[in-house]
């Protein structure tokens, strides 16, 4: 039987370790950007109850008949001023890791013009608007308007 001679590789070759170290280490500090990114991002897509609301949390907004919505498209009502208006759709009615509802809707409004507003509630609460709901909407502050059921 004939035997050859191999070259045994040193395990502890430095520059091997060098390579895998710095390896482990561009790992490591991705991992902890990565983990301090998601730490800094909030528990959820909840928008701060803006001033003015009589509520503390969304799982109470929409009691009494009264909801605060959030402007996302159209013209708000001027201060003091009070519009009617029929809700049209009610959309993206998912709820978050909160279980805060986050619905998109279009409101028709008595003057020809129409809005879209983010309805943030628990539905468990307090439901959905629906379409052909009538509402009373007033301004709150520039992006957030007070809703009422119009009788």
């Amino acid at each position: 039987m004939k035997t050859t001679s191999r070259a045994k590789a040193s395990p502890s070759h430095p520059r091997r370790w060098l390579i895998g170290a710095l390896a482990l280490a561009a790992i490591g500090g991705l991992a902890a950007v990565g983990f301090s990114a998601l730490a800094q991002q909030p528990a959820s897509a909840e928008p701060a109850i803006p001033a003015g609301a009589n509520f503390a949390s969304w799982a109470d907004n929409g009691k009494d008949g009264q909801r605060v919505l959030q402007l996302v498209k159209g013209d708000m009502p001027a201060v003091g001023a009070v519009v009617s208006g029929v809700v049209k759709t009610d959309t993206n009615c998912e709820p978050d890791a909160q279980g805060i509802f986050h619905c998109h809707n279009l409101i028709a409004l008595a003057n020809g013009g129409e809005i879209e507003v983010v309805h943030n509630h628990m539905m468990m609460n307090y439901p959905c608007l629906s379409p052909d709901q009538k509402l009373t909407l007033a301004h709150l502050n520039s992006d957030w308007l007070v809703a009422r059921d119009a009788q």
